[in-house]
């Protein structure tokens, strides 16, 4: 019988052991914090006070971009932008000038996010005064010159003013639609029109 427990021990102490240190290996995994890599929502780069610049078929500038501060994200490829301002300069149109508060920009660029203190401002022209819409939120798709907001919006224009709930405008066709709640008092412009 002594021999057989004295056979039997070290096997019996080595599964023990094995045990034991297989368990202490998934403890040690479990407490570890995360390595950083692609599941975290982590930085890879940040630009202080930069601009962006398009540039049109005929190589003039079309667009500006600039921010105050440009953080950019690997995980889901987005940039978060602090205090944006976007200028778009059409060939046959006034200047068109977004401001915000804070901005997200998409993975391919093709679809921007304004939060907060939305101002997005026409320059004046020879026969129209300037034009204003102010707003908390817009979602803009540069590329086709779309903007929309579910969120309540002001429209200025010399005295006129007009307000709704949601709004969609159409930069190519130049024209935009509100949604709800619409309400505006219509000033007639005292420009004279050139003929």
């Amino acid at each position: 019988m002594k021999t057989r427990a004295s056979t039997y021990f070290p096997i019996v102490l080595m599964l023990l052991l094995a045990g034991a240190t297989w368990w202490l290996e998934r403890v040690v995994e479990l407490t570890e914090p995360q390595a950083p890599g692609k599941s975290r929502h982590d930085p890879d780069a940040i630009v202080e006070r930069f601009t962006v610049t398009r540039y049109g078929p005929g190589g003039k500038v079309s667009s500006t971009l600039d921010a105050a501060r440009m953080v950019h994200f690997p995980d889901d490829e987005t940039t978060e932008l602090d205090a944006p301002r976007v200028v778009q300069l059409p060939e046959d149109a006034p200047p068109v000038r977004i401001r915000a508060d804070r901005g997200r920009v998409s993975k391919d660029g093709e679809e921007v996010h304004m939060h907060d203190n939305v101002v997005v401002t026409r320059d004046a022209s020879a026969d129209r005064p300037e034009l204003r819409v102010a707003t908390t939120y817009m979602q803009v798709w540069p590329k086709d010159e779309i903007a929309r907001t579910p969120e309540p919006v002001t429209i200025t224009e010399g005295g006129s003013r007009l307000a709704g709930v949601g709004m969609e405008v159409r930069g190519k066709s130049r024209e935009f639609e509100l949604h709800s709640r619409v309400k505006g008092t219509f000033v007639q412009s005292s420009t004279p029109k050139k003929k």
